[in-house]
């Protein structure tokens, strides 16, 4: 029989006390946060999992079941996603003219401006962080993270925007 491990009570005073998963958490939420207060601001409900269908979608119209397998999540996830997306104007969905029983999403025109937003956000994001570490860090860090993204498998999926969803 193992015993539980001791707690070790931790207490960071600043950012540079914690670990580097967790400042990489922290600053990719903080993205988020920003690029999803400006989709709000300019009245777009959308949340951090719809930006992964947004990606699939931006390489052509997709089935359900295409996006489900692609994204690495359930067909009723998918479908939920979608659904939430198309009540407010930025997908629609249709028959697939091959197989009546399948539905194709795509984007609308609006789905396409909201894209467009998305992107203006993501670009003052970095330009405040330019700002605020400079070119030569800015630099650094965006070849680290990458080194990082290449170690783990995911820069295979950017080329194809097939980046699985995670919570």
């Amino acid at each position: 029989m193992t015993s539980a491990p001791k707690s070790v009570e931790i207490t960071p005073t600043s950012a540079e006390d914690l670990d580097t998963a967790t400042l990489l958490s922290l600053a990719g939420g903080l993205a988020d946060r920003d690029v999803l207060q400006a989709m709000r601001a300019r009245g777009y409900s959308v949340t951090r999992a719809h930006g992964f269908i947004f990606q699939r979608l931006l390489t052509g119209e997709q089935t359900i079941t295409a996006l489900a397998a692609d994204l690495r999540i359930t067909q009723q996830g998918a479908s939920k996603h979608v659904q939430e997306l198309e009540r407010i104007g930025l997908v629609v969905r249709r028959a697939d003219p091959r197989d009546k029983r399948a539905r194709i999403v795509e984007l609308t025109e609006e789905g396409r401006v909201a894209i467009g937003l998305a992107r203006e956000a993501r670009a003052a994001f970095e330009t405040r962080l330019r700002s605020l570490i400079g070119e030569r860090d800015l630099a650094i860090t965006r070849r680290a993270i990458g080194r990082m993204l290449d170690d783990a498998g995911v820069t295979q999926h950017i080329a194809d925007r097939s980046i699985p969803w995670q919570e």
